[in-house]
């Protein structure tokens, strides 16, 4: 079980899905010496560890890990990442704004299409650059309903693991996912207003976290995160303004597809 298990984490890190074995560890929410110790089956694997592992790779078949029946890869469905989509054929193109947000009519409803990062809200910073651009790779694009043409910087990501899921549909999901806007950094030497938009997407190091942001401490210009999910592995924790390389704040999210069958 744990030379398959250790497999599939090899073919996650040569598909660039994590970079290392400790940038898994901080994606699925463990300590790196206890997911090392999981690894070399100095700890039983649990369903708990193969469902984390599996909002990181949805791809990886967790039944192949615990059996060896199966392939080690599911079957890849068909993904919601590329907008206008068939159903929104007959929407209108109207503008786009100087930073690639892309703006549709129908109807009534106004729509604007962003890239969809393909590093997930709890994924690695494979980017060299402090910001995340679409320079290397093609990116996909989502849309989403919006209320206005507006500018600036926007995104959208996909939210992986557990730690900001409450169970509540103002809890984020994995699955989920969210546009979010740039804060450019000029504003960070200002009071940020984080009760108005209290969830951020912060980049640091070679981390991307989807936390909510508590307090912005001027004084000492650190600022300090919160996670939804009261599991005591998900601290608070602060981080000073020069040790972060971007913040997005989220403007709005939209809840993953459902399959019937499931709740």
């Amino acid at each position: 079980m744990n030379d398959r298990l250790k497999t599939a984490i090899l073919w996650m890190m040569r598909s660039n899905d994590v970079s290392s074995q400790r940038s898994l560890a901080v994606m699925m929410g463990y300590n790196p010496s206890a997911l090392s110790q999981i690894i070399n089956g100095h700890v039983p694997l649990s369903d708990k560890f193969l469902s984390r592992l599996a909002t990181v790779e949805p791809r990886v078949n967790s039944e192949w890990i615990r059996t060896g029946v199966g392939e080690m890869l599911l079957p890849v469905k068909g993904e919601n990442n590329v907008a206008p989509d068939n159903e929104n054929r007959e929407m209108e193109y109207l503008t786009e704004n100087t930073r690639g947000a892309k703006f549709y009519t129908h109807g009534d409803q106004l729509y604007m299409t962003v890239k969809h990062v393909p590093y997930a809200a709890f994924g690695q910073f494979a980017n060299d650059s402090d910001r995340l651009d679409p320079i290397n790779e093609e990116w996909g694009e989502e849309t989403y309903e919006v209320d206005k043409i507006v500018r600036g910087h926007y995104l959208s990501f996909e939210v992986r693991g557990d730690s900001m899921d409450t169970g509540s549909r103002e809890s984020f999901e994995a699955g989920d996912r969210i546009l979010v806007r740039e804060l450019e950094r000029e504003c960070w030497r200002e009071p940020i207003r984080f009760k108005d938009h209290p969830y951020f997407v912060v980049v640091f190091g070679s981390s991307v976290l989807l936390k909510e942001m508590v307090d912005h401490d001027t004084a000492t210009c650190t600022l300090t995160f919160h996670s939804l999910n009261p599991s005591p592995e998900y601290a608070d924790f602060s981080v000073s303004l020069n040790d972060i390389r971007a913040l997005y704040y989220v403007i709005k999210k939209k809840p993953r597809q459902r399959t019937l069958g499931k709740l």
